[in-house]
């Protein structure tokens, strides 16, 4: 009986799933990963966080101080013109104040100084305050601060260079001038960022060679960019611009230009109304170290490739190794004792474990082979029994009912015609025909004389004869050159058959039974099948299973062990059952050959309870 091949899907997938693999996979590797890629992706977000955080609280502070120093410096340009207004305010020659500080103010307002009064006349001014001192900039710039009642800041932008200057207009301080009196002073001047000292200043904003300065004021034009051709243009429209020109500070992350990441940092200049910004790459800002920080989760790859390799060892070395051996050994379990032979290899635990398997095979193909011995012996002990039986059946019950049917003719002459006794005597000689009748059919049943003398096919043709009943014939088909087998397979193959036809016979509810045997070049096929109501074959070996079940079952497999042959059995539901042993020939001690003959015979018994035969054998060549 071949091994059954499991087509259940679900089974297999199950197999699958608690496969080792799978289970290494899912229970191991893939968390692992997993807990890997979640610590290295989730301390990589967390670093990246918190670094812009402190990137960004550095460049706010940094850039909070410079926009502080630079508005300190301007604060200090108005107190001196303011002081300088109050001098003028108090009574004092703008010329002569002028004339007062010598080449002082050459030096701290580079392009000149100039006083006003409130009507916009020009009270005195310095050489080189006469190229601006009318211009219409100017003008409205003393109105501004006339309007305000403080300092006003006008810048002089050249588009496309850092060479722009301010003017600064501050009214006299309060304390020096009077409400009510006639007019007020205005001391302006016009300073340069760079006698500001604002390239010194932007220096410390310059992390890297691409961090961008600039400055803008109130209407978003930019004062002052370390690209001077950006100078003059207006920034765009933008939330955190918005931001600079309400006058809050604080830092932002937006998209560049070439799609990277960019930080602007950005803090007033309170006293001109201004703010200074600085941007950068993020890129840029960020340390090297900080930089392959961001990439530590390319680590877990290598960790991604050694898991792989673990689970391909454990695949070729442990698996699959285990899975041939499981393979070997379910065919053990078959009685394929050979296959266990050939190496699985594997650990060293795998191959130790497959040499205490072909020890236990070895063991147990001995016992096995002791046992088919015994079996055989028990057999053949039967067979010899049964012989026996038959002989003294033969030799002394059936000789018995003859020499008493004898003397049932001995009886008549004493009747003297008395019908009564006539018809007991006839009843008499009726039964005792019926008891030889019966005892022969039991004789040749334990010894069937056909198969001893003819040989199995017309054994076999006499045993469908002998088991054709009205409500179930049997039809007999041969076919290929008939020989004679060694006694112990033609044994063997008539009780197989015997025993095929009982069971279809007691049963299957069968309307037609088909006894077959098929010679072949160097195998015998005997078949028997019936259009019964079937029963489920059991998927175990017959001869394994000790709950009483089976027995006729395990002795046709018994009998096809002992002779080499191979049974096999097929039954479906209401489909009929097909019992098919297929045992190789081998040369007979007492070969008989006849010509190849093709014969099928249907028996079907007629009224007086004889077979009738309905077709006779056709011979061929």
């Amino acid at each position: 009986m071949n091994p059954p091949t499991s087509t259940n899907l679900p089974d297999a997938m199950r197999y699958r799933l608690g496969s080792l693999p799978l289970q290494l996979l899912a229970l191991m590797a893939i968390p692992l990963l997993a807990f890997l890629t979640m610590i290295a992706f989730g301390g990589v977000t967390l670093h990246r966080v918190a670094t812009r955080d402190l990137v960004s609280q550095r460049d706010v502070r940094l850039v909070r101080g410079v926009a502080a120093s630079l508005s300190e410096r301007l604060d200090q340009q108005v107190d001196t013109l303011a002081r300088l207004a109050g001098e003028v305010q108090e009574g004092a020659s703008a010329d002569e104040v002028i004339g007062n500080l010598g080449y002082w103010p050459d030096t701290i307002f580079d392009a000149g100084l100039a006083f006003y009064d409130d009507e916009q006349n020009v009270l005195g001014a310095s050489p080189q305050a006469h190229r601006w001192h009318a211009s219409p900039a100017i003008l409205d710039g003393l109105r501004q601060a006339e309007i305000g009642d403080g300092p006003v800041f006008i810048p002089l932008i050249q588009d496309g260079q850092n060479i722009t200057r301010v003017v600064v207009i501050a009214p006299s301080q309060q304390g020096t001038y009077q409400p009510d009196s006639d007019f007020r002073v205005f001391a302006t001047g016009v300073i340069s960022l760079q006698t500001l000292g604002l390239n010194d200043v932007l220096v410390s904003l310059q992390n890297t060679n691409n961090t961008i300065v600039y400055l803008i004021d109130e209407q978003g034009q930019i004062i002052y960019h370390s690209d001077p051709t950006q100078v003059g243009m207006q920034v765009p429209d933008l939330s955190y611009v918005r931001e600079m020109q309400s006058g809050a500070s604080g830092a932002n992350y937006h998209p560049g230009d070439d799609g990277g990441e960019v930080l602007t940092a950005f803090a007033p200049v309170s006293v001109a109304g201004w703010s200074l910004a600085q941007e950068d790459q993020w890129e840029n800002v960020i340390s090297p170290a900080l930089r392959y920080a961001q990439i530590a989760p390319l680590l877990l790859l290598p960790g991604l490739l050694i898991a792989t390799a673990v689970l391909y060892f454990l695949l070729r070395q442990v698996v699959l190794p285990l899975r041939n051996l499981e393979n070997r050994a379910t065919g053990l379990a078959w009685g394929d004792f050979y296959s266990i032979e050939e190496p699985v290899g594997g650990v060293a635990e795998i191959r130790r474990l497959q040499g205490a398997m072909k020890h236990m095979a070895a063991r147990i193909k001995r016992d096995q082979e002791s046992l088919r011995y015994y079996i055989g012996a028990i057999t053949q002990a039967q067979e010899d029994e049964r012989a026996r039986l038959a002989r003294e059946l033969h030799d002394h019950m059936v000789q018995s009912l003859i020499v008493l049917g004898h003397r049932e003719q001995l009886l008549k002459r004493y009747l003297n015609g008395d019908p009564a006794g006539d018809e007991v005597l006839k009843d008499l000689r009726k039964k005792t025909q019926e008891a030889v009748d019966d005892l022969r059919r039991i004789i040749r049943a334990m010894r069937p004389i056909y198969l001893e003398e003819f040989g199995l096919v017309p054994a076999l043709e006499m045993l469908a004869r002998e088991n054709s009943e009205a409500d179930l014939p049997i039809t007999f088909k041969t076919s290929g050159r008939r020989r004679r087998l060694e006694p112990e397979q033609e044994m063997a193959l008539y009780r197989v058959a015997q025993e095929a036809l009982n069971n279809a016979r007691r049963h299957s509810a069968a309307t037609r039974v088909t006894l077959e045997a098929h010679f072949r070049n160097d195998e015998i096929l005997v078949r028997i099948a019936d259009d019964g109501i079937g029963f489920e074959v059991p998927q175990d070996r017959i001869s394994d299973r000790s709950d009483g079940m089976h027995f006729g079952l395990m002795g046709m497999y018994e009998r096809a062990d002992l002779i080499g042959g191979r049974l096999d059995i097929q039954s479906d539901e209401d489909e009929g059952t097909s019992v098919a042993l297929t045992v190789p020939l081998k040369p007979s001690r007492s070969r008989m050959s006849t010509p190849r003959v093709v014969m099928t015979q249907r028996w079907d018994p007629d009224a007086n309870g004889n077979p009738e035969p309905e077709a006779a054998a056709a011979s061929e060549g």
